[in-house]
């Protein structure tokens, strides 16, 4: 895919950044050279162990660099991203910073394999970019089809899972669902885009209710992500 693209660097490494993304959040970060999520990449880089990290979805690999060079030999970092033009510039970054240690795929996670509607802008045309959501109908605003599986079929059996951190745009509870083999044979770190106390505990009260056996606990929150980990 050919798209008009800047490179923005920071302390980690190199990032592709399409123009059409300019007005973002994270680009306009990367663009002043600086770290987005800063203290939870730090956090993740000293948890992640000798493990796998399983992070999506990818947008442009912002968090690509950092997380790679925290892998010990053997591990994986396993990332996915359904959006067309964001999976193409992690592709770009990936290959700025000649990274071998990434699975990328094209999907969107969930419960199960589906085919569903991911929102590129909001009714009106404003580019969501890195807020792109799978939503219900293609009525809202720009959509394109999608495949969504379950992160289990993306994470090959065997594989050790250190760190699962999900911001899907209010579709982690399907994507929490669809990684039960991986939560219940690793009990990794869990982390979420989780904001307000409110979505912390819901977060939490969900756990419990689906994957209660592992005795995950709230653990805290920092910048924009909330942490949980399981009991032992």
């Amino acid at each position: 895919m050919d798209f008009e693209h800047r490179i923005c660097v920071n302390e980690y490494g190199f990032y592709c950044v399409p123009n059409e993304y300019s007005k973002r959040e994270i680009p306009q970060i990367l663009t002043r050279g600086e770290v987005y999520e800063p203290g939870t990449l730090r956090l993740m880089r000293r948890r992640v162990g000798s493990g796998d990290i399983v992070t999506g979805g990818a947008f442009i690999g912002d968090f690509f660099p950092a997380l790679s060079a925290a892998l010990a030999p053997e591990a994986r970092l396993i990332s996915f991203e359904p959006n067309p033009l964001s999976f193409a510039a992690a592709q770009r970054t990936i290959a700025l910073n000649k990274l071998t240690n990434i699975e990328l795929s094209p999907v969107a996670v969930g419960a199960e394999a589906a085919k569903l509607h991911l929102q590129l802008s909001r009714v009106g045309g404003s580019a969501t970019a890195a807020r792109a959501k799978i939503v219900e109908t293609a009525d809202d605003g720009e959509t394109i089809e999608v495949d969504v599986v379950p992160l289990d079929t993306l994470v090959a059996k065997g594989r050790k899972v250190s760190i699962l951190h999900l911001d899907v745009e209010g579709h982690e509870k399907e994507a929490l669902l669809g990684a039960r083999r991986v939560i219940e044979e690793n009990r990794p770190m869990i982390v979420l885009e989780a904001e307000r106390p409110w979505q912390r505990n819901m977060y939490l009260e969900f756990l419990g209710d689906n994957f209660g056996d592992q005795g995950y606990r709230f653990c805290g929150g920092m910048e924009r992500n909330a942490f949980y980990l399981a009991d032992g």
